[in-house]
């Protein structure tokens, strides 16, 4: 009995040339930020602090992207069907997006959803931390690769100035585009996908402006 294994034909130049590979549509104001991602194989980490936007940044991505007529299912297993996410809903205009959807479902219920025909291409998950509670590096990085198809947008906090978790590191890792938030700002710190390193995008512009303040007076 052979335990030959069958090897697959290497790629040339011109394959790769050739290949026509799926991207998201991104907004022209938002390309020097992102970069123009492939559908899919990218996924995108933001990380920062608890209140300081990470939240609000994921909104106002899924709300470019609807505008740009493509679907986006939140995942809110911070806040869920709360007073605080509807605030947050509220904040950044979301009313009449079309094509956005959320539900706050924990690792096993919302696989059972990512497996059904069409689903949204493109899924925020908010936050890692407890999605991916007791999950090993491996499960995580499973996930991930399990939905070819998909664009996962994940959010986590942060220690330092790194990423918080074991979570949050593996997919910082996996990541073709990582965003890090503080003081209501998101900058590039990451990007395989065209965009310009350490670009910012200003999520919230009073409230950047405030912290600026505060700390121009602290000296």
């Amino acid at each position: 009995m052979s335990n030959e294994v069958s090897i697959k034909r290497a790629h040339s130049y011109q394959d790769i040339e050739r290949f026509k590979f799926k991207t998201l549509k991104v907004a022209d104001s938002w390309k020097e930020h992102l970069g123009t991602p492939q559908q899919g194989a990218c996924s995108i980490l933001i990380y920062g602090f608890s209140g300081n936007g990470k939240s609000s940044y994921a909104l106002q991505i899924s709300k470019m992207l609807c505008q740009q007529g493509q679907a986006v299912l939140y995942n809110s297993l911070e806040e869920g069907m709360k007073l605080s996410f509807k605030r947050a809903l509220e904040r950044n205009n979301m009313k009449g997006v079309s094509n956005f959807r959320f539900v706050s479902e924990e690792f096993e219920a919302f696989e059972q959803r990512l497996i059904k025909k069409r689903q949204a291409k493109i899924v925020v998950i908010d936050s890692v931390r407890i999605f991916f509670r007791k999950k090993s590096k491996q499960q995580i990085a499973e996930f991930m690769s399990r939905y070819k198809d998909t664009t996962f947008i994940c959010i986590a906090g942060a220690e330092g100035k790194q990423p918080e978790g074991v979570a949050a590191k593996e997919i910082y890792y996996l990541s073709d585009v990582v965003i890090n938030i503080k003081d209501f700002e998101a900058v590039c710190k990451k990007n395989r996908m065209g965009g310009q390193l350490d670009s910012s995008y200003i999520i919230w512009h009073e409230g950047y402006n405030q912290r600026n303040t505060v700390l121009l007076q602290k000296g």
